[in-house]
């Protein structure tokens, strides 16, 4: 732990403080993160900022017991009354002051550059990214003399942090991500339309290339030609196919969600007593993987120090696994898959998703649509609600086409679709061959926590949604 300046023995001495009221197991995470932001708003307006961070937390087991609390100085003194306080919030019958000696956690493989990274931005790094917004603005409204407005932002965090528990584990690591969004404003014959793309990776500042830029323009142009012509459908309830990529936003949230161990140790998810059950067609199969390389949702271990993993929850129809953390792990009696996940110290670990996606099947994407006489295509989707228990879904559609006689002809846009997760998985009848994990900036919330994620899935065919 040589980058917080705390020795083996002074985290031996906090374990055992959290310890000795009586608990089961204790941990504690440190975190140093440096999150730089530039934005480009119009050609006069930049900004850039840096925040700082910098902490730690202790979290303290006893039975379904658990207290936490962290402190933003990094201390012996600091830790050990943070270690005092999770202890009594639950205190036990039995004290436990034995403390494991420590052996390090050795990840599967290495799935993004982690190394020597910088958490202080130097000036000229800073002028870089104006100038990379800048030539980015440059080139939306050089492709398009009918673009009136651009903006541009990029967001670089490096995020150092290290885990110890009872148990003996013990961690250290760096990670990288970086995003770049811009959005744009067209303006014909007295109708003005908006669009936005983004990107994001675990990667450091080297992913902004010129040619990042021109994908980054080529979509968004098609974006804004798109909307011009777009109109919005007559609603009511009709099959859907769903496009490869950024559809497995909907995936995430109406079904993935329901998946998360917690909320099934409490019995709030539809799938409670789904395990081992058949929930779908034959041809799904849904992971939740942390291994891709460099995309938003992987990491090495996760932020209770279990290695990374890609976790099968649906396979070939049937519900296989939860997604846990060390807790529910500990309370169905299986190992923990790698998903105990917090926005910061200040947070407990609670499961959480990470790249998220459903395996290609056997159709094509064509054939879907060829097999609907009416109904509608979507594949750019924007804000939406869902109820976890439940799994009902609202979801605002920015972009699709009307599907008439088996092909593709209006394109429609500003529309809703309307469902229930579990009634949309079992009623998908078609997987597509074209799996695609789209690489924009998602990111998802729980228990007022916020976690980068990715999603995907290929085009398949709901056989009935409520289009409105």
């Amino acid at each position: 732990m040589q980058h917080f300046k705390i020795s083996e023995g002074e985290i031996k001495a906090i374990i055992a403080e959290s310890l000795k009221y009586g608990a089961d197991y204790a941990d504690i995470y440190f975190e140093h993160s440096s999150t730089l932001s530039v934005s480009l708003q119009n050609e006069d307006d930049n900004k850039a900022s840096q925040n700082i961070d910098f902490g730690a937390g202790v979290r303290v087991v006893s039975g379904e017991k658990t207290g936490y609390a962290y402190t933003e100085e990094v201390s012996l003194p600091a830790l050990m009354n943070a270690a005092r306080q999770a202890a009594r919030i639950c205190q036990g019958d039995q004290p436990i002051v034995k403390v494991a000696n420590f052996h390090p956690i050795v990840p599967l493989k290495t799935f993004y550059r982690n190394r020597d990274l910088d958490l202080q931005p130097s000036e000229q790094q800073i002028e870089e990214l104006v100038v990379y917004l800048k030539e980015l603005r440059e080139q939306l409204l050089e492709a398009d003399s009918r673009i009136v407005n651009t903006s541009g932002s990029i967001i670089h965090k490096v995020r150092r942090f290290a885990i110890a528990n009872s148990l003996g584990d013990c961690y250290e690591e760096e990670q990288p991500i970086t995003n770049i969004s811009v959005g744009s404003v067209i303006a014909h014959e007295g109708r003005t339309e908006r669009a936005s793309c983004s990107r994001s990776f675990r990667r450091t500042l080297d992913m902004l290339t010129s040619s990042l830029q021109k994908e980054l323009v080529g979509q968004c142009v098609r974006k804004l030609h798109f909307a011009l012509t777009a109109i919005q459908p007559t609603g009511g309830e009709m099959p859907v196919v769903m496009g490869a990529g950024a559809s497995g936003i909907l995936l995430h949230e109406a079904i993935g969600h329901a998946f998360e161990a917690d909320f099934i140790r409490r019995g709030e998810s539809i799938f409670t007593d789904s395990l081992d059950k058949q929930i779908c067609d034959p041809d799904i199969t849904v992971v939740d993987d942390g291994t891709l390389p460099d995309f938003r949702g992987t990491i090495h271990v996760d932020d209770e120090g279990v290695p990374s993993q890609c976790t099968a929850i649906v396979t070939e129809g049937r519900l296989t696994s939860f997604l846990h953390d060390r807790i529910s792990a500990r309370h169905f009696g299986v190992a923990p898959t790698g998903n105990g996940r917090r926005e910061s110290f200040r947070h407990m670990p609670v499961p959480r998703m990470r790249n998220t996606y459903m395996l290609s099947g056997h159709s094509t994407e064509s054939d879907l649509i060829a097999s609907v006489k009416k109904g509608i295509f979507v594949d750019d989707f924007s804000n939406g609600q869902v109820q976890i228990g439940a799994g009902d879904y609202s979801f605002f559609v920015k972009g699709g086409y009307l599907i008439e006689n088996g092909h593709l002809t209006q394109p429609v846009k500003d529309i809703n679709i309307i469902g229930n997760g579990p009634r949309t998985l079992s009623d998908i009848h078609g997987v597509a061959n074209n799996l695609v994990v789209d690489p924009s900036t998602w990111t998802c919330g729980k228990e007022g926590q916020s976690c980068p994620v990715s999603c995907g899935m290929p085009s398949v065919l709901v056989e009935k949604l409520t289009v409105g």
